[in-house]
């Protein structure tokens, strides 16, 4: 009976939180302590961000919605860039053994001179639950563009989910496997130590959200996050710690109704 219920609730996520919500790809862990910017940070949001990638990386990621470990999503992705044609794999998952969410997901990004970069990705994500005794799917594609006017400032803007063809059992309604997200986000750094971004955007539930968050380099490796979303209005808070090849992050953000949720990342540079 606890399953059923604990189940019911994951179902049922974004309807509580009154919005649809991707729960498969979530900010990494770096980008959550700056308040959830994605636009100039995130490749799995932005794909023309593989284009500007230096080296290929390996990335791990998780995140627990609301310190529930039912509402926990973990990713993997591998970057691969070179001066032809950058590429990336995401995989991610969502959920537990009774409701489960899979993403996977494979995407482009390319430099169009000095100044400009576009990308695309393609996903296939999935959901299977207990309840339903059946399987929703979903094919989507992502676009990306970036633009740097000058050294220091770079500016992001991309769209999710957009087309987006359901497969599967067309009598389950959930609202993440509908949500979309377009947004204009900017990254400038005032000074060497200290990186200011921002954004601004609209998704399948809200007309207007945004973010604002600063990231200032402590010491060589050492670094302090701080930020804030819109709509509600929820800080967040964040550091991260580089050592050679690798690079640890850790990231908490504060809903003023459901509570604090928590990340955690690791990433291998090489």
């Amino acid at each position: 009976m606890r399953r059923f219920f604990v189940c019911l609730l994951v179902g049922m996520f974004s309807y509580v939180t009154s919005y649809g919500a991707d729960n498969l790809r979530v900010p990494d862990v770096r980008s959550i302590g700056m308040g959830g910017n994605v636009g100039t940070r995130s490749a799995s949001f932005n794909p023309a961000l593989l284009a500007l990638e230096e080296e290929k990386s390996i990335r791990l990621n998780y995140f627990n919605k609301y310190l529930l470990k039912e509402l926990g999503t973990l990713s993997g992705s591998f970057y691969y860039p070179n001066p032809f044609l950058s590429l990336g794999f995401d995989i991610s998952a969502f959920g537990y053994e009774a409701y489960r969410e899979m993403m996977f997901r494979f995407s482009m990004g390319k430099r169009l001179g000095n100044r400009w970069a576009l990308g695309v990705g393609f996903h296939y994500s999935f959901l299977q639950t207990e309840i339903l005794e059946s399987t929703k799917a979903r094919l989507s594609v992502d676009l990306g563009l970036t633009y740097s006017p000058f050294d220091k400032l770079l500016i992001g803007v991309f769209m999710i989910n957009m087309p987006s063809i359901s497969l599967g059992d067309k009598t389950i309604d959930i609202e993440d496997f509908s949500y979309y997200l377009t947004q204009i986000s900017f990254q400038w750094e005032i000074i060497n130590n200290l990186l200011i971004v921002g954004s601004a955007g609209t998704d399948s539930e809200r007309i207007w959200i945004g973010n604002i968050g600063l990231e200032y380099t402590l010491f060589d490796a050492f670094f302090l996050r701080a930020g804030m979303r819109t709509d509600p209005l929820s800080p967040s808070l964040g550091v991260g710690y580089l050592f050679s090849v690798f690079a640890i992050d850790a990231a908490t953000i504060y809903h003023p109704v459901l509570g604090m949720s928590v990340g955690v990342g690791l990433s291998f540079t090489f």
